[in-house]
């Protein structure tokens, strides 16, 4: 796993006081800040952290804290100068932001000072667009200094930060028009309707389009998956709470571990960006490479119940398959 894939956000916690502490020592990080007092110490972390909102994210590699992002309305983050140039920044801002429109929001909006054109170049590649000069006052330099201030839309950033995955053997990406022939080809063949809920032999593509349709940001949504650069099959999420996740495969990839590593990638993805505390999934029993799959995946089998599938045409024995949120090891120690 690369560096960007293994970083999480959690919240702050008291013993990191003296890890935030040393990270804003330092005045070539520091002077760039707006909000911190000069010099910082353990006290004023340990004052942050105990008045931290929801939206202040923790950005932990490998369980080390090494910086802060925090996503409401108004954006900023800080990495320590041994995490920056490696991506994390990037990938710490947009778990971040994907919790922010997840939770309804509609824009963004963040400052920076003159100057700062590290930070500049984040936040455009983030898809924030200046909206105007601002005079900014610095308390680590204890004067007003010219800024820039820009917003970033829901829409402008699902459009730069889809969920895209890239796995040994697949492509994960968002439903384009021209998957169509092909997922309908493979949703509606018998083999693979009647292990599903909604689409069925007769279904028509037009029918059938708007279930795909989304921006590959905030669910519901449904994704194509391809192999060797053909449409393969689809991998997504409803909307409701919990979320339920939902997937089939062409029937001709059955057999290559195809299914176990799409779901595998998109649900690492779900919980990066949104932290779900479960997730649900429906499974017909006679469905067994489905069962397996979510059992190597860490749901458990909870509730059987009778299911009505389109591809059947009638109701048939299933399972509510659960998965939760569990702490990693390195939180626990």
């Amino acid at each position: 796993m690369n560096a960007v894939a293994a970083l999480v956000l959690t919240r702050p916690w008291p013993e990191d006081a003296a890890a935030i502490a040393d990270a804003l020592s330092g005045w070539d990080l520091a002077q760039w800040l707006t909000a911190v007092p000069w010099p910082y110490r353990p006290d004023d972390a340990a004052a942050f952290i105990a008045g931290a909102g929801l939206d202040e994210h923790a950005v932990r590699h490998e369980g080390r804290l090494v910086g802060m992002v925090r996503a409401s309305a108004s954006f900023g983050i800080w990495m320590a100068p041994a995490a920056q140039g490696q991506g994390l920044a990037e990938r710490a801002s947009v778990l971040a932001l994907s919790r922010r429109f997840r939770g309804g929001a509609d824009e963004t909006e963040a400052n920076h000072v003159q100057g700062n054109t590290r930070c500049a170049a984040l936040l455009a590649r983030l898809g924030f667009r200046p909206s105007g000069p601002v005079t900014l006052w610095s308390q680590p330099r204890q004067q007003q200094l010219p800024g820039l201030s820009l917003r970033l839309s829901r829409q402008d950033f699902a459009r730069r930060h889809p969920i895209v995955l890239t796995t040994p053997r697949l492509l994960i990406q968002p439903f384009r028009p021209a998957d169509l022939p092909d997922l309908h080809r493979i949703a509606t063949s018998p083999q693979v309707a009647s292990k599903l809920l909604v689409f069925h032999p007769h279904m028509t593509p037009e029918e059938m389009e708007p279930l795909f349709r989304s921006d590959g940001l905030l669910p519901p949504m449904r994704l194509t998956v391809r192999h060797g650069g053909r449409v393969a099959g689809s991998i997504g999420i409803s909307a409701g709470d919990p979320w339920r996740i939902f997937y089939f495969l062409d029937p001709a990839l059955a057999g290559q571990g195809l299914g176990e590593e799409m779901a595998r990638a998109f649900l690492d993805e779900i919980i990066a960006r949104f932290d779900p505390p479960e997730l649900l999934a429906d499974v017909f029993l006679d469905n067994l490479p489905s069962r397996r799959l979510l059992k190597n995946l860490g749901f458990q089998r909870e509730e059987d119940q009778m299911l009505f599938s389109a591809g059947r045409g009638e109701a048939a024995p299933a399972a509510i398959y659960r998965w939760q949120r569990k702490m990693r090891p390195w939180l626990l120690a």
